[in-house]
């Protein structure tokens, strides 16, 4: 027993040193690993065109060869060259989705708080300031998407490193 909870231990010291450098090279390096997540995503990308592709090649038959497939595989080949070729402009492009998201949710939200004070509710004052506060974060996401998006990478770092459990 106590040999197990030695290594439970170990791992969990392992665990923390992992979190304290991933975080630290997350905050060191924010634009690096955005860059990498978008080349993975073209890598993952290629791997699917290339064997969607494959597939439909493969195919015996020439009278009944799947279109889809054939579409779906020159899709997925595009969206890796546009990871490739332009990966700051595919992570702004995902940060305006994202802060266009969050504005709509702020919307809802402050629609809901109306309607919460219109029955008497107090929580609706809290309702009212979560909606502005995240309604003003899409806006800043969609004014400024790739630095939104080096600043998420920023706080994603700080919090594996205030995560670390020494």
């Amino acid at each position: 027993m106590e040999r197990f909870l030695n290594i439970v231990r170990s791992n969990n010291l392992v665990q923390a040193v992992l979190c304290i450098a991933f975080g630290l090279f997350l905050m060191v390096y924010p634009s690096i690993t955005i860059h990498g997540i978008i080349m993975l995503f073209g890598v993952a990308m290629t791997l699917m065109g290339v064997g969607s592709l494959a597939s439909y090649f493969r195919q015996r038959s020439a009278r009944y060869h799947d279109m889809g497939m054939l579409m779906t595989g020159v899709f997925y080949l595009i969206v890796a060259a546009i990871a490739f070729i332009f990966p700051k402009a595919l992570a702004s492009f995902f940060s305006v989705v994202l802060g266009l998201v969050l504005i709509l949710c702020a919307i809802v939200n402050l629609v809901r708080a109306f309607d919460l004070r219109r029955y008497g509710s107090g929580v609706w004052i809290a309702v009212l300031a979560a909606a502005l506060l995240v309604g003003v974060g899409g806006v800043l996401v969609v004014v400024n998407p790739f630095g939104a998006t080096m600043t998420f990478v920023l706080v994603l770092g700080g919090v594996f490193v205030l995560n670390s459990e020494w």
